[in-house]
């Protein structure tokens, strides 16, 4: 996964990942942001990796390195929005924010408002979609005096399904609902950085 990795990584800034870069920058991720989180573009599939052409690479980084892929269709192009590595777990996103020294930390549903959140600044991990949640996972959460779930208000109520859930288990939580037709991502494009800082209504 690390050869991938770093395979696809470099693939992004070539002419083929053209599409790749075109849509992070229309979604305001930054190339340090790019670069920070290793995204990819799987120009030159590996093997067992062809069913992914095209796609956007989107490694899961830890301390110990790089655990899993997931792979992100790139609009227009028809599909599946995400594909897993087969027989792989969900995990949570980013996880080296959770060693960052910040009283609070901030909970996204999907990797790429996890990026964004992060960008803004804000110490963030991602939960891979509205389902992925593992309640084992609530105990990383311990000894924060606040864990902010930025719930989605794009996706009929499941937005609001996802943070009780994850309050209900995370007790020292605040679940703070993007306004209406947005995600952390899409609220940023339109609004910027400062007015998701603002929303959430952090110092950094």
């Amino acid at each position: 996964m690390e050869n991938a990795t770093e395979t696809y990584h470099s693939s992004l800034w070539e002419d083929a990942g053209k599409a790749a870069v075109e849509y992070l920058t229309s979604r305001r991720i930054s190339p340090a942001s790019i670069r920070y989180s290793l995204l990819g573009h799987v120009g030159n599939p590996y093997p067992g990796h062809e069913q992914y052409a095209g796609r956007l690479c989107i490694p899961y980084v830890t301390r110990s390195g790089v655990v899993s892929l997931r792979f992100r269709t790139i609009p227009p192009a028809p599909g599946p929005k995400y594909l897993n590595v087969p027989g792989d777990s969900p995990r949570l996103y980013n996880t080296p924010a959770l060693d960052r020294d910040k009283p609070f930390v901030c909970i996204t549903e999907g990797e790429i408002d996890c990026i964004t959140a992060v960008q803004a600044g804000l110490p963030a991990v991602g939960v891979p979609g509205v389902d992925g949640w593992s309640p084992w996972w609530a105990r990383c959460f311990r000894g924060y005096e606040t864990v902010y779930i930025l719930c989605d208000a794009d996706d009929k109520g499941q937005g609001a399904q996802f943070g009780a859930k994850i309050a209900a288990q995370v007790t020292n939580s605040r679940v703070v609902m993007m306004p209406e037709g947005h995600d952390v991502n899409s609220y940023v494009v339109a609004e910027g950085f400062a007015a998701l800082i603002e929303k959430i209504g952090v110092e950094l």
